[in-house]
């Protein structure tokens, strides 16, 4: 099963209790990018991607001058 291009969203979830954001997606390029900067998806199955991730090595906006992990 194909997804179309709007059913291809990333969600980034955490909460202050814990410094690990768990990333889900379903767009292939952005997998991509998370595989390329050294995470391993944590579940995976035919629509998407779950990953763990340190919030700190988040970034989030775009007045950031510093270059994320992710991009």
């Amino acid at each position: 099963m194909s997804l179309s291009q709007i059913e291809k969203e990333t969600v980034i979830q955490f909460d202050e209790s814990t410094n690990v954001a768990t990333v889900y997606t379903a767009s292939l390029i952005f997998m991509k990018s998370l595989k390329r900067a050294g995470y391993i998806p944590s579940k995976k199955n035919d629509g998407g991607w779950w990953f763990k991730v340190p919030i700190n090595e988040l970034n989030i906006g775009k007045n950031n001058n510093e270059k994320s992990k992710i991009s």
